[in-house]
């Protein structure tokens, strides 16, 4: 059987016209111009057809054959190639396997988001050296400081009086990760707190003053804990590495259009995983506040106030790093 077709020379794309003699004897030879190549069949590397990708016969020395006539080459190869690949070859063209492929890549990737890559953040976030929360936490601080931040303008009784109640406020926590301690800032924009990764809980002046009694203070000073209790912020950074890296591969490619599209699906994802991340929080303070106070009341008074400062977001809730405020109310309810 002489199947006419073209081959390329070894480490080379340049085509040229062939013809492949596919003998009785197990022995195949390809006629190349003047150049000819024989081998066994088991010698060769036979490649079936792939969906549109035509067959193709490798040989040992890199010489490789296509037919002009992808039926011939396709028939032979079947013929001498096992069983199991003429079933995958089948799969390819069957729109019902092809469907059924689809839907079940659909719902892993949908298991990968919602519960893969949470685990592997949270095992991966345990597995981390200490020094590297601390070192992030650390360099976040100083960066915070030169952009954002400012001294703080409380006097330092009332900050040494905030410090000593939270001192005593951790005799009842479990364990931690890493040791609290509590800094004081000042922001124009508005009252807030912050946890670091490192354990560190910056305070600004305008939270402080917002508070009308130390257990509406504690309250939110309780929430930070909360993410240093859950280690938040390397889950989150973990998470937006693992996302980030997902989406590329998926996209496939490093063009702009790329890169925006993984920034996207970062920030779309992120923002679900931070919203969970705040729930936790939420639920952490909540269990505090109970032991130490014997009600959560304090926690929804400052929730009601932030909701008054800063109002509900018209974003779409899966948008929101965030839960909505009166929803936190209604949890603590």
């Amino acid at each position: 059987m002489i199947i006419k077709g073209f081959c390329h020379p070894p480490l080379s794309s340049e085509r040229r016209e062939a013809e492949l003699d596919c003998g009785q004897t197990g022995q195949v030879t390809l006629r190349c111009g003047e150049h000819i190549v024989m081998a066994a069949v088991a010698e060769l590397k036979i490649s079936p057809p792939l969906g549109a990708l035509p067959a193709s016969i490798g040989f040992a020395d890199g010489w490789q054959f296509k037919a002009g006539l992808d039926y011939e080459l396709a028939e032979w190869v079947r013929h001498n190639t096992i069983q199991p690949q003429r079933w995958v070859h089948r799969l390819e063209r069957n729109w019902l396997a092809i469907v059924a492929s689809a839907a079940l890549v659909a719902v892993l990737c949908l298991g990968a988001y919602r519960y893969g890559i949470p685990a592997a953040s949270h095992m991966l976030t345990r597995l981390l050296p200490q020094a590297v929360p601390v070192y992030l936490g650390e360099h976040v601080l100083e960066t915070l400081d030169d952009h954002m931040l400012a001294p703080s303008q409380l006097d330092a009784q009332e900050q040494w009086q905030i410090q000593d109640r939270f001192a005593l406020l951790q005799d009842n926590l479990p364990p931690l990760p890493f040791e609290l301690k509590i800094v004081f800032r000042s922001w124009p924009h508005g009252p807030n707190a912050f946890a670091l990764s490192d354990g560190t809980v910056i305070v600004l002046d305008s939270l402080v003053e917002m508070a009308t009694t130390p257990a509406e203070l504690d309250s939110i000073l309780l929430h930070e804990v909360g993410h240093v209790y859950h280690q938040h912020v390397m889950e989150s950074v973990v998470q937006s590495a693992l996302i980030s890296v997902a989406t590329a591969l998926i996209v496939g490619d490093s063009s702009g259009m790329a890169d925006m599209l993984t920034s996207t699906g970062v920030f779309v994802a992120s923002s679900g995983y931070s919203r969970d991340a705040e729930r936790e929080a939420d639920q952490f303070a909540a269990e505090q506040m109970r032991k130490n106070y014997g009600t959560t009341e304090p926690m929804a008074a400052m929730f009601n106030r932030f909701m008054e400062h800063y109002g509900d977001s018209d974003l779409p809730e899966w948008l929101q790093s965030h839960p909505e405020l009166e929803q936190r109310v209604q949890a603590l309810k």
